[in-house]
């Protein structure tokens, strides 16, 4: 049979106590078939025409890592220059994507998550393959994964393998109105990301932004505001419960996801936290 040998080095330079400096992953032996191979606190496995995952634990941290099989996957992952680009990928296509900056922790319902660039010029929703709940705002990540579509249209990275390289400062939110929430849509069908309704302005789904908007009430699940110009906006309160007064003035930071209202989709806010509420009266 086969054999994938994989020997990686990973050094965690994180000034955070706790972290472990300077860990070593031992060379593992994984069938190319199927299979698995461990040694103390590493481990790696791999099932026929998927990604190699492997971790590292030790001293309070776990770190995730992805090795590609070009042997049994057939391609390289594609390599976009930016994720404005890999939404224009179609379903199915590997990629992979360094110097990430996470501008949410993983959210609920569903355990997705979001990144943008270090300029903000772009973001997308990722859905990772294991557990990233110590992923917070401002981490540093490489993604691998495959490009994905919800039922929304909002593009996705799924099956994401995260690699952390470390922390800076949380992006700040972009000021977006309500009437641009979401935007138009960017590239053609069918990969494409589409925009919210009637929405104008450049493409902004996936991208952390903040709005406002006064309190009109709640449809389903999700807290209604109304924008200046009488737009309304769509906020789910799943991550950041909160039950503010008809009639107050809110602002809204989160990062910008689409659903679906009868025939057409909109804009929806997603706060991570309560702080992401903020009265403004």
């Amino acid at each position: 049979m086969r054999t994938l040998l994989a020997a990686a080095l990973l050094m965690l330079a994180i000034a955070v106590p706790g972290f472990a400096q300077g860990v070593t992953l031992q060379r593992l032996v994984v069938p190319a078939v199927a299979g698995s191979g461990s040694g103390s606190d590493v481990g790696l496995q791999a099932s026929g025409g998927q990604p190699v995952a492997g971790r590292v634990q030790a001293a309070g941290v776990r770190h995730w890592i992805g090795f590609w099989l070009p042997g049994s996957t057939g391609e390289s992952p594609v390599l976009p220059d930016s994720l404005a680009l890999a939404k224009l990928l179609p379903d199915g296509t590997r990629v992979s994507l360094t110097g990430l900056v996470a501008t949410t922790g993983q959210l609920q319902p569903g355990g997705f998550l979001y990144v943008a660039r270090p300029d903000r010029a772009s973001g997308i929703r990722l859905l990772p393959l294991s557990d990233a709940k110590s992923i917070v705002p401002g981490t540093v990540l490489s993604v691998a994964g495959t490009m994905d579509t919800t039922p929304q249209g909002e593009r996705q990275i799924s099956a994401a393998l995260l690699s952390v390289h470390g922390f800076q400062d949380p992006l700040d939110p972009l000021a977006i109105a309500g009437r641009q929430l979401g935007g138009g849509a960017f590239g053609n069908a069918p990969w494409f990301q589409p925009g919210a309704g009637v929405a104008a302005g450049v493409n902004n789904v996936g991208l952390f932004a903040r709005t406002w908007g006064t309190v009109r009430g709640w449809e389903e699940r999700m807290l209604m505001l109304e924008d200046p110009s009488g737009v309304p906006v769509a906020v789910m309160l799943d991550n950041a419960p909160a039950n503010p007064a008809p009639g107050s003035l809110l602002e809204v930071r989160g990062p910008v996801s689409l659903y679906s209202a009868g025939q057409q989709v909109r804009a929806l806010l997603i706060p991570r936290f309560p702080a992401d509420l903020r009265p403004l009266n």
